[in-house]
């Protein structure tokens, strides 16, 4: 905000950065529930794919 104070008056650097903040949050959390979506039960230690009903699809099929 300090930054911007010489460019413009103070009220509208405040609100800029107040925007910002909170267009930044927004992000984030999305961002973040997109990749716990993706995840889901979580990840193999052995191939990286993720698992389903508690089995990997990929490593499970082999050892079978």
């Amino acid at each position: 905000m300090i930054g911007l104070i010489p460019f413009m008056g103070a009220a509208y650097a405040a609100i800029i950065v107040i925007i910002m903040y909170f267009g930044i949050k927004i992000y984030v959390g999305k961002r973040k529930q997109s990749i716990e979506q993706d995840v889901g039960e979580g990840l193999c230690m052995g191939c990286g794919s993720k698992i389903f009903n508690k089995k990997c699809p990929n490593c499970d099929n082999f050892q079978e």
